[in-house]
């Protein structure tokens, strides 16, 4: 194979994620909480290595079944940056059994590892495989809490789910095969043909079930909710995220959207995941499926930017997937250090939070704003530029749609910081923070605000990543 150099990273993490497991077998179970730092200093180690290489033309190459570019490395330093803070969290997360650590760890490195070949695979048996590996430690992930019947709940139907979009993906590969006499997607030669659209078709759903797009969304409620916090903050991000960045290659890259007519089904999927997550987050009282129902409509976002199909689009996903490690993972910290204290996340445990835990709802409202797309914060910028493609390419009415949206997003949003902020306390339970969970806030904190208020330099990061290899 040639150029297997340029996937040292990712196969270095997949070492360290067996070497985490084997030193489990040997270490004393009172010991194994080391195992977490173990695994979230590997993941920081790649991230650092990746972070001093960007710019290294000898980082970038062409090889059999994959290619490194800095449009791929951007997204392997999000997918990283995820990882070592769920990893972070899980310290700091009571119900998750120590002596159950290295496999944890292992599973999580595991999984983003897969990410980190998928959005480098240039050929659909690489991205196959590499979905399967994320998916079958998601699946494990999402149950990990055996004694929960939620999450057993949780687990099966994700898995009952994946193994159904797995089937679809596959039917769509083989289509592909037929249609194009390979599986590599920069080496097709066939013309636009009924067969080869809907081999398209088929593999859009198969990457649409791991970033939750509509209708492929039905078990991202029950997963997220059953699931450990640490667990469902990376599902609702790391595998989103690295999803997108494949669709950016296949779809944007490689075939265009307006070269084979799918331009209006992306528009129609995006317009219908931002309206189901949006709408139905509303009629939630836990505050994990509501943010569930949240990540399915930031999805519908990020679809907007790859729907038009411009440079600016991809400017916009990729800066607005970054800002969402953010947000995402500031919010589901504080959920998980109320939710932990309080045995329950239903939206009556957050009542006066802000007069036992000032710091922390306000951590909380920042990042639910951001989310809303509220100025002066990241998010907004993230839409901001994600709508304005969508207006320069002359879909104006997708714009509409996702501003219609956003307006719909900040009812539920506010209703989580009214009881914060307005109503009294249920109890007079103490909310203990662990320094993990505090680092996380801290650092969501700052980043939604700086990159909020200067942005600057983040597009410039933007920009200077979009470049896409073939």
């Amino acid at each position: 194979m040639n150029n297997l150099r340029l996937l040292l990273p990712e196969t270095i993490l997949a070492t360290l994620a067996l070497g985490v497991a084997f030193v489990d077998l040997f270490l004393p179970a009172k010991k194994s909480r080391a195992l977490y730092h173990l695994a979230w200093l590997s993941a920081a180690g790649v991230l650092a290595w990746i972070a001093v290489s960007v710019g290294d033309a000898s980082t970038y190459g062409v090889g059999s079944l994959w290619v490194a570019d800095p449009f791929s490395q951007f997204f392997k330093l999000t997918t990283l940056l995820t990882c070592v803070l769920c990893l972070l969290l899980g310290l700091d997360y009571k119900e998750l059994p120590s002596r159950h650590a290295g496999t944890f760890s292992a599973l999580m490195l595991l999984s983003t590892a897969g990410l980190m070949y998928l959005v480098s695979g240039t050929d659909l048996l690489l991205i196959f495989v590499a979905l399967e590996l994320v998916s079958i430690s998601s699946f494990i992930l999402a149950g990990f809490e055996r004694t929960n019947p939620k999450s057993n709940e949780g687990s099966m139907k994700y898995f009952l789910f994946g193994a159904f979009s797995s089937a679809i993906m596959v039917f769509g590969i083989s289509l592909y095969f037929g249609a194009t006499g390979t599986t590599h997607l920069t080496q097709a030669t066939a013309v636009p043909g009924p067969m080869l659209i809907l081999a398209l078709v088929l593999i859009l759903m198969g990457f649409g079930f791991k970033a939750s797009l509509a209708p492929m969304h039905f078990w991202v409620p029950d997963a997220y909710e059953g699931a450990p916090t640490p667990v469902t903050t990376f599902l609702s991000v790391a595998p989103k995220l690295a999803t997108f960045a494949a669709l950016a290659r296949v779809f944007g890259a490689i075939f265009p959207l307006q070269t084979y007519d799918l331009t209006l089904l992306f528009s129609i999927m995006a317009a219908l995941t931002m309206t189901v997550g949006n709408f139905t987050a509303m009629f939630q009282t836990d505050t994990k499926r509501l943010l569930a129902y949240s990540s399915i409509a930031q999805a519908g976002y990020l679809l907007i930017g790859l729907a038009v199909g411009t440079p600016l689009g991809r400017e916009g996903v990729m800066l607005y997937s970054f800002v969402y490690v953010a947000m995402n993972v500031g919010a589901f910290a504080v959920i998980q250090a109320v939710g932990s204290a309080k045995g329950s996340y239903d939206l009556s445990s957050f009542d006066g939070l802000a007069k036992h835990r000032l710091g922390l709802a306000l951590a909380l409202m920042f990042c639910l704003l951001s989310l809303a797309g509220i100025p002066p914060l990241a998010g907004f910028m993230g839409k901001l530029i994600i709508f304005s493609s969508a207006v320069e390419a002359g879909h104006w009415w997708l714009a509409v749609v996702g501003v219609v949206n956003s307006v719909v997003s900040v009812y539920y949003y506010f209703a989580i910081a009214h009881r914060m902020f307005f109503r009294e306390p249920s109890d007079d339970l103490a909310i203990p923070v662990g320094a993990y969970v505090c680092g996380g806030v801290a650092l969501a904190v700052v980043g939604v605000l700086l990159f909020g208020l200067h942005p600057e330099p983040l597009l410039a990061g933007v920009r200077a990543s979009t470049q896409i290899l073939r």
